[in-house]
């Protein structure tokens, strides 16, 4: 059952991957960039990103340059401390990030629509539950 559930968790990611891509390389964006603009747009510093995403900072760096030279997020020195650089997205940045955002949803609703609206509200709830990070007190 262990692997099953594996399989149909990475079968659902690829689906909707496959999905969206189209619609995202039309807006000029790549699988992740939808999930760094929206990391971007709340925490606006790449040390954050890289946190939030668990992807390595060299990555992050490379996808911010990608993303500044198409005008989506724009590099600003901090106020607050000048040897930290902190990121904004444009209008340009913010449009696709809802545009690819409507796109993802949509993929993902017509999926959903599968299920009752007892079967959504569990199917959330169990999904919150097993992505949460696992806590000390948790482990055996």
């Amino acid at each position: 059952m262990t692997w099953g559930l594996l399989t149909n968790l990475w079968r659902l990611s690829r689906g909707l991957r496959e999905e969206v891509v189209p619609h995202l390389e039309h807006l000029g964006l790549a699988p992740t960039d939808p999930w760094l603009l929206a990391e971007i747009e709340r925490h606006h510093y790449p040390t954050e990103a890289v946190r939030a995403m668990q992807m390595p900072a060299p990555t992050i760096s490379q996808m911010l340059k990608r993303l500044e030279q198409a005008g989506l997020v724009v590099r600003s020195l901090d106020p607050a401390d000048l040897r930290r650089y902190r990121f904004e997205l444009t209008e340009a940045g913010r449009a696709a990030l809802e545009e690819s955002r409507q796109h993802i949803l949509k993929a993902l609703e017509r999926r959903l629509e599968r299920l009752s609206p007892q079967q959504r509200r569990h199917f959330a709830e169990w999904l919150e539950i097993l992505a949460r990070e696992e806590t000390p007190a948790h482990k055996e």
